[in-house]
Formats: structure tokens, C-alpha cells, sequence
């Protein structure tokens, strides 16, 4: 029929299908200078760091540092952000559902979040640059949808003022 197009139904992936696992962790190593010069929060029995003004994990800094100068993102991304425990799963798990809902019906037996956790589906990317595994983003078929618990002020450019990129946040 001429006019008529067929176009690929484009749903996100959960992570856990598409990671091989072939990507080695490597934490990035050459901001472990900066990192040490950072102040240190001595009240905390966690080892924190003041980062760009937020407390953040100590060995999450050099992941935030390289997400921050590397990270890019594609038409269609959806990040959630939110901090620690305030509904992240839920809201992982509502996302991914209706995003992928033209390729996997509810009542699907196949549905991703019928045999994998939320956190399976909807990777925290903050954790992927942490430990260096970052290129498996770039695995991921569009749309990807993603996880931060990084605030707003440190979330790279391309994320926070991109064009390309929505954002979904949560508090409580």
C-alpha cells in the first residue's frame, strides 16, 4: 500500500536481557587523587565524600565523575531519579511496564517483570560507571530507560539540560 510504513515497535529492554555479561568491571581509577582531596564527612559511619556540594558515597565518586564527562544520551531516554528508598522499585517497575506494554501485554507469561526483578529491568546507572561497566549502555536498544539516585545539580549535562533525555522523579 503505498504511504504505509512499517516501523519497528520500539519498548525498552530490561537490562538483565541485554547484558552478556562480557563487559568486565573495571573502576575507574585515575580520579582517585581528586576523590582523596575531597572533604570527608566525619559524623557518618559511611565513608562520604562532598561532591559538587551532595554527600555521596566514596566509591561512587570517580563513577559520578566519569558519568558526568562521558555520558550521553539518545532520543527517547527515560531516566527515573530519586533518592534511596523512597519508591525507586515501584516506580522501576510501573515505568518499565508501561513503556513496554505494545510488546509484552500484562498478562503475558513472557513479560520481563514477571521472571526478572525491577531492578533487573531498569538499571541504576550511577553503579554501572562505579564499577566501569558503562559500555553496557551503549548495548541497550532505544529506548533505554534508566536509574540514578544522583541529585539533579550533578547529573551530567546531557541528562539534566539534553533535549533528548526525560526525566522521571520521585520523593517522598
Amino acid at each position: 500500500m503505498a504511504g504505509s510504513e512499517t516501523t519497528a515497535l520500539q519498548v525498552p529492554v530490561a537490562f538483565k536481557d541485554a547484558d552478556d555479561g562480557t563487559i568486565p568491571v573495571r573502576p575507574p581509577t585515575e580520579y582517585a587523587a581528586a576523590v582523596a582531596s575531597l572533604p570527608l564527612n566525619p559524623t557518618s559511619k559511611l565513608k562520604l565524600r562532598c561532591y559538587q556540594g551532595v554527600w555521596v558515597l566514596e566509591d561512587w565518586v570517580p563513577g559520578i565523575i566519569s558519568m558526568q564527562r562521558s555520558f550521553s544520551t539518545r532520543p527517547g531516554d527515560v531516566v527515573l531519579a530519586s533518592f534511596p528508598k523512597c519508591g525507586t522499585t515501584w516506580l522501576k517497575a510501573l515505568i518499565f511496564a508501561t513503556m513496554a506494554r505494545a510488546a509484552y501485554p500484562l498478562a503475558s507469561p513472557a513479560h520481563p517483570l514477571r521472571r526478572l526483578n525491577p531492578h533487573d529491568c531498569v538499571i541504576l546507572v550511577d553503579r554501572l560507571f562505579a564499577v566501569g561497566r558503562e559500555a553496557v549502555l551503549d548495548k541497550l536498544p532505544s529506548p533505554r530507560l534508566m536509574c540514578t539516585h544522583m541529585p539533579l545539580s550533578v547529573l551530567p549535562p546531557s541528562i539534566s539540560r539534553g533535549p533528548d533525555c526525560k526525566i522521571v522523579y520521585i520523593c517522598r
